[in-house]
């Protein structure tokens, strides 16, 4: 391959990889499918000792593209500060391109271990205790406070029998943002 050739294969490997890690990295969920007519698409090939999981999404892309971006800069930084021929240049973009994905690596892998946990949903509450701050009447209407997810939240509620405030009760179902409870006998 001539010298003109792999400089311009470093030059658009690290404009293309260092753009595409930007992107990744501000534009999050961001998802791109491309729909292949059927007479290109490839067989599917199971392979036993391989699996695929959905657990490190957040790091695939960027290890792949902090490679890709380092790789080019490797090949430019090889040709330019050292002046060597394509061996040489092929040889430090692999080095860089190792080292870039190792970074981005443990960079988003960092990032993963801080985020939060995925927020409680209504149905998880099932089951759960809180008390009633506005009795629930004849009409079954009322609302009762409980902590979850480390907030103190005001829920409605419904019961069959009237409720005092003050009691405990535990929560039976959840109808939207409303739960079904039932008293609990005192301690």
């Amino acid at each position: 391959m001539s010298a003109d050739a792999l400089e311009l294969v470093f030059t658009g490997s690290a404009v293309l990889g260092t753009g595409l890690l930007l992107l990744s990295s501000i534009g999050g969920g961001m998802h791109v499918r491309l729909h292949l007519p059927s007479r290109f698409r490839a067989p599917h090939v199971r392979v036993p000792f391989l699996r695929e999981t959905r657990t490190d999404d957040a790091t695939g892309m960027p290890v792949l593209l902090g490679f890709l971006a380092m790789f080019g800069i490797g090949g430019l930084f090889g040709a330019v500060a050292f002046g060597l021929g394509p061996a040489g240049r092929s040889a430090v973009a692999l080095v860089f391109g190792a080292f870039g994905a190792a970074v981005a690596f443990a960079i988003f892998a960092a990032l993963r271990r801080v985020e939060g946990r995925e927020p409680t949903s209504l149905g998880d509450l099932v089951g759960r205790k809180a008390r009633v701050v506005v009795s629930i009447g004849e009409r079954g209407h009322g609302t009762v406070l409980l902590t979850y997810d480390g907030a103190v939240q005001t829920l409605p509620a419904t019961a069959k029998a009237p409720i005092a405030r003050g009691r405990e009760v535990e929560i039976l179902d959840v109808h939207g943002m409303a739960v079904t409870v039932r008293s609990l006998p005192p301690p």
